[in-house]
């Protein structure tokens, strides 16, 4: 999976605003309005895969336009602009407007926190960031991949995305995507799978056909809840309360619905809960910060109510007792 940084702290401060020009152009055939000025901050990590490439940009006060000039590229890729929603832009303080023929009421939708808005690129227009360190995720479709798959066009360009749970679920995607920490190399497979999976929401988010609708629901939809539930059991597994009942509430689905999301990929809740705990045990015995620890202080903050269930649990999982792991990460460091 292609992966492309930039970043303008990288660069001199009088070389910063070339930079940003010459890179807006290669990346996006797009040219920005920007003054002389080396407190210009512009950062962008893009992911690049089969007929979608994804953005996550964060930027000073600054404007960037597709005019006539650009449009004769011929690139006719449909765009989304989406606020992840942030301390930043709360209050007006960060906020974006994307300007383009047919948006809104009059040519133009401002970003608020979890919506965002339809662009096509076919059309001449801009986005205007006035925030002091504004943030917007970026993702270009390739226009027959997903136009067909959207019942209203035109309704979405004029209203805008609002907050849904396929939007969330598409802005919590893209931005996995293009964290610094994200794989970098995937198999082929596996990139088509992402595609399909952002297309699919993609589609939900701007309001599906009813054929398109029933295939993302049982692909795209569920991919994306189960990384969510995923996600949020690798945050929380330090917490002994954890149940299917808990994940379920707070995902507002139901207790079997999240134990077959799990079941579809050959595990269970339980069992990929206990491994976040295992490897979280794991890696806190083979850390130098937590000699000061008793090996019991490290199985309940890692989650465990019962001792010798966290024994018995560990030894099978990594063919060695915890006082081990211990002793022969404390030797490699004494060496």
């Amino acid at each position: 999976m292609a992966f492309i940084e930039f970043d303008t702290r990288t660069y001199p401060r009088h070389e910063r605003t070339d930079a940003v020009r010459e890179t807006c152009a290669a990346l996006a055939n797009m040219a920005p309005d920007v003054t002389e000025d080396g407190a210009l901050s512009l950062a962008m990590r893009i992911r690049l895969l089969p007929g979608v490439s994804v953005a996550a940009v964060e930027c000073s006060p600054l404007g960037v336009h597709r005019s006539a000039r650009q449009l004769a590229d011929g690139n006719d890729d449909v765009l989304l602009f989406l606020n992840p929603g942030n301390p930043e832009q709360r209050g007006g303080d960060g906020a974006w407007v994307v300007r383009q023929r047919g948006l809104g009421q009059q040519g133009e939708i401002a970003s608020v926190d979890g919506a965002g808005c339809l662009a096509l690129n076919e059309r001449a227009g801009g986005i205007d960031f006035h925030g002091i360190q504004s943030k917007c995720v970026l993702i270009a479709f390739a226009r027959e991949r997903l136009l067909p798959q959207v019942d209203d066009v035109d309704r979405v360009l004029r209203e805008g995305l609002v907050n849904t749970l396929p939007l969330r679920l598409l802005v919590r995607q893209a931005l996995e995507m293009t964290r610094p920490s994200s794989p970098r190399n995937t198999s082929d497979a596996e990139r088509l799978r992402l595609s399909d999976q952002l297309l699919d929401l993609g589609a939900l988010a701007l309001g599906a056909t009813p054929q398109a609708q029933q295939r993302a629901s049982t692909r795209g939809l569920r991919q994306a809840r189960l990384k969510a539930i995923q996600a949020d059991l690798r945050v929380h597994a330090w917490r002994g309360d954890l149940s299917l009942e808990w994940a379920a509430a707070r995902h507002g689905i139901s207790v079997r619905y999240v134990r077959a999301l799990f079941e579809q990929e050959g595990t269970s809740f339980s069992d990929y809960l206990l491994e976040q705990r295992l490897q979280r045990a794991f890696s806190q015995l083979a850390c130098p910060r937590h000699l000061g620890s008793t090996v019991s202080d490290i199985a309940y903050a890692s989650g465990f109510n019962n001792l010798s269930w966290f024994y018995r649990a560990f030894k099978q999982r990594f063919s060695a007792a915890p006082s081990d792991i211990r002793q022969s990460h404390a030797l490699g460091m004494s060496a």
